[in-house]
């Protein structure tokens, strides 16, 4: 097998033993040398084909820590409502949607409340009086219903809502056409259905949020799967070379009849891997709830939706009989905890709890005394820094002293707690590693860490919370040779200069997937 020799680079290794590098050598889908440019030369032969990167900088192939590819790739295929006010999203819906039938569904995503503070059902129904209307918020966790659909999922005035969920209502009782945290709609299941089942829906897809990942120096993804027919769209991938990152597929434990049927697909360890069992504790800030100890700044009395502290040590104590990883999708302080605690009560019960890497996903606010905690059960945390975007909502959301201590990547990172970084997309604004990278380091407050500590999260930390990290998360001799070559060294040009990084080329087992100004391979 032909070597290919990579020369006159700048190498941020995420290797303790070897930090930086001039020149590397890949034979087959591994890095075979890592060092200095003589020594490369010599180890990959004449023979070789060599690649003069003229001085670019060469990271580890980015690994999202927290994604839902398939429902990203639909994003494409739905209207964004980012940043839009109500009167530009029933504008941007009525171009969009125009001569839809009446009856037919109208759906759209990521509205929120910062540029639609006052969204009402009302709104939606002068526009559309004929069609349903779900309009999601950038969440995920919330929904923006006219009457029409909101009849079609049965909530109306005098009917109390017994789900999981809130429907909020005005002073009257009427529903304003708010969901929060209510997934049994009884629109939505179809058209996802369809997506989910159909391969001439899975295929396009996943192919434009592979796309887009490969252009951003994304190599893997620790997937929110959930459904095994995407597994057999993974595996159709690999086989026609069409697989440009690596997946590692989580199950859905919320619904506990789809975990037999993730067996199904066809796992080879290196491409398409077993991930975690996915489990919700709370909901989110935006929507009022996640668990928090203390009441919400703007809606005192309120802390949110929290799960029972029974039902978390059921969860928790099953998987640690099955030697199962969990994620756990936890933003509040309260759900985070009451986790700790059914952690604990259940690690004294069954020994080796912390070699399970138990996983809080988000993990937005944590309380200072529960850092130590995570620490010393082996808990891993999954952040997206992403979420720092939006500092004055939860200042709004927190109040001020909450607010300043949220999202506490330098606390957690300084406790020794093993921190991985990721996207959440489409639950949050960005996939982007550069921008996350940047938010990360220039953030205000106490929690702000260094570039490279953030670049450490995005590769090294990624790679552990997957138990991956002898295979991938660094530039060093035996690893796979996935890797981003980027137009400067983010751990070194000014913080304020990271988010003018341009990711030139993806590179994942030794194959070119994309190169700037080219078409994804």
């Amino acid at each position: 097998m032909r070597n290919t020799l990579w020369l006159n680079a700048d190498v941020v290794t995420m290797d303790s033993a070897k930090p930086r590098a001039e020149a590397f050598v890949v034979e087959g889908d591994r890095f075979t040398y890592v060092g200095d440019r003589w020594k490369a030369e010599a180890m990959a032969g004449a023979g070789a084909a060599v690649v003069d990167l003229g001085g670019r900088t060469v990271v580890p192939g980015f690994n999202d820590n927290h994604v839902h590819a398939l429902f990203f790739g639909e994003n494409e295929y739905e209207p964004d409502l980012t940043g839009l006010d109500a009167d530009g999203i029933v504008k941007l819906l009525k171009e969009w949607y125009a001569g839809i039938p009446a009856g037919r569904l109208i759906l759209a995503h990521d509205w929120d409340f910062p540029s639609c503070p006052e969204p009402r059902k009302e709104i939606l129904d002068r526009a559309f009086p004929d069609n349903p209307v779900v309009l999601i918020q950038f969440s995920g966790h919330g929904s923006w219903l006219n009457s029409r659909a909101l009849a079609a999922c049965g909530i109306r005035k005098g009917r109390p809502h017994r789900g999981k969920g809130v429907v909020l209502r005005d002073e009257s009782g009427e529903p304003t056409g708010i969901l929060r945290d209510i997934s049994d709609m009884k629109l939505i299941p179809g058209h996802y259905i369809r997506m989910v089942m159909l391969r001439s829906y899975r295929e396009p897809r996943l192919e434009q949020a592979l796309a887009s990942f490969a252009r951003c120096g994304i190599t893997s993804l620790q997937d929110n799967t959930w459904f095994f027919p995407i597994l057999f769209t993974l595996a159709r991938f690999r086989r026609t070379g069409r697989l440009s990152a690596r997946f590692s597929c989580w199950g859905f434990g919320s619904m506990p009849w789809t975990i037999p049927l993730m067996r199904l697909g066809s796992y080879d360890g290196k491409w398409i891997r077993r991930g975690p069992e996915k489990y919700f504790l709370d909901g989110t800030f935006s929507t009022r709830t996640a668990c928090l100890i203390e009441d919400y700044a703007d809606e005192p009395g309120k802390t949110g939706m929290c799960i029972e502290d029974e039902s978390i040590f059921r969860i928790v104590r099953s998987l640690a009989r099955r030697r199962k990883q969990g994620a756990f999708h936890a933003i509040g302080d309260g759900a985070i905890s009451s986790f700790l605690d059914a952690v604990e009560k259940t690690a004294a019960e069954i020994p080796g709890i912390e070699k399970l890497r138990f996983r809080l996903e988000h993990a937005q606010l944590i309380s200072p005394e529960d850092i130590e905690r995570i620490g010393r059960l082996g808990i891993l945390i999954s952040a997206q820094p992403s979420t720092l975007a939006t500092p004055e909502k939860d200042e709004i959301i927190l109040g001020r002293e909450r607010a300043e201590h949220a999202y506490p990547y330098r606390s957690l990172i300084d406790a020794g707690v093993h921190l991985s970084f990721g996207s959440d997309i489409p639950g949050e604004s960005s996939f982007d590693p550069i921008h996350s990278i940047h938010m990360a380091a220039n953030r205000g407050g106490p929690e702000r860490i260094t570039a490279e500590e953030a670049l450490r999260c995005y590769t090294l930390g990624s790679a552990y919370a997957e138990f991956m990290e002898g295979e991938k998360g660094a530039v060093a001799a035996g690893q796979l040779a996935d890797f981003a070559v980027l137009s400067q060294d983010i751990t070194k040009v000014p913080a304020a200069r990271i988010k003018d990084t341009v990711v030139e080329r993806t590179v994942v087992g030794g194959r070119t997937v994309y190169e700037i100004g080219s078409s994804p391979k």
